[in-house]
């Protein structure tokens, strides 16, 4: 039967979009972090930085070798406003500073302030035409490798957990800040997570299996309270969601490991079960489900 074109439409349309989806949202992503990083960080120690800089006009010589003309430069690279002058030009922040009158005010407080206020509008308008903002993100960077290499030292280690014991101490940030370092410990700390393997457990009932990773041995108070059987700890994730789920305990006979590796894994929690792993995988582990004790199933069923 011919399709109709809305449907050909619609159909290569989704198609499209599934290509495009996963890119866009990347690039999206790296984006929203570049901009919360250069705005958060690099950009006030940028501005820490020029704060210190010296007046332009003790400096000529620099700015004639940068080629910059305060006037014209700063309706170029400067932060838009809605006003425009008598010429229909669109007025940027930094050229009211730079052309502001009150730097000729006969209060030398003011002038003196104005004209400072000129010098840090003039370096501005300068970092900006030479890429010279990202200066303030190296300084970031770097800051960040000379903690983490400090760290790696007696001296360093003990400094850290003093500001962090200090940290504890404060009624707000002790109930939130333990948890943040868990996490990101988790994922940045540089150690090896390795499931001990993919598992089929029961959850959330009797009867219905679900995909897990099986993290190690369980609690002592559990164990201790299971003597007669081993008991493990398997982590049950979410779709399409796998960061997040359930960590339960159970006894080892009660799962079943499956030939798949984590990718398959994941790959299969995120799609719903539809993207399944290779039918070698798939056979062993059907065989594997096959292979469950008659009495354990029976006693599945009863309860």
């Amino acid at each position: 039967m011919r399709r109709s074109f809305l449907e050909d439409f619609r159909r290569f349309f989704m198609r499209g979009l599934a290509a495009l989806m996963p890119a866009a949202i990347t690039i999206a992503l790296l984006a929203w972090l570049f901009d919360w990083v250069n705005d958060r960080i690099a950009t006030p120690i940028t501005n820490s930085v020029i704060a210190f800089l010296p007046d332009p006009d003790d400096v000529p010589r620099v700015f004639q070798i940068l080629k910059i003309a305060p006037e014209t430069d700063s309706l170029t690279y400067g932060h838009r406003i809605d006003e425009f002058d008598n010429q229909g030009r669109q007025l940027t922040v930094e050229y009211i500073l730079i052309t502001h009158p009150a730097m000729k005010s006969p209060d030398p407080v003011i002038a003196q302030a104005a004209q400072h206020r000129r010098a840090q509008a003039t370096w501005q308008i300068t970092f900006t035409k030479w890429y010279l903002n990202v200066f303030g993100f190296a300084v970031a960077v770097m800051i960040v490798y000379i903690i983490g290499y400090l760290l790696t030292g007696f001296l360093g280690r003990t400094l850290w957990k003093i500001v962090e014991s200090f940290l504890n101490r404060i009624p707000v940030i002790k109930s939130i800040y333990p948890s943040v370092k868990q996490v990101t410990d988790f994922f940045l700390g540089g150690k090896e997570f390795k499931f001990t393997s993919i598992v089929a457990v029961q959850w959330p009932r009797k009867g219905v299996w679900a995909l897990g990773m099986m993290t190690g041995p369980a609690l002592k108070e559990v164990q201790d309270h299971n003597r007669e059987e081993e008991m493990v700890g398997v982590f049950v994730p979410n779709t399409p969601t796998p960061v997040t789920g359930f960590a339960v305990m159970v006894p080892r006979r009660e799962i079943i490991d499956l030939h798949m590796t984590l990718d398959e894994a994941f790959k299969f929690v995120i799609s719903g079960g539809l993207l399944k792993p290779p039918e070698s995988a798939s056979a062993a582990g059907s065989s594997d489900l096959n292979q469950l004790p008659n009495k354990q199933l029976e006693s599945n069923r009863s309860d």
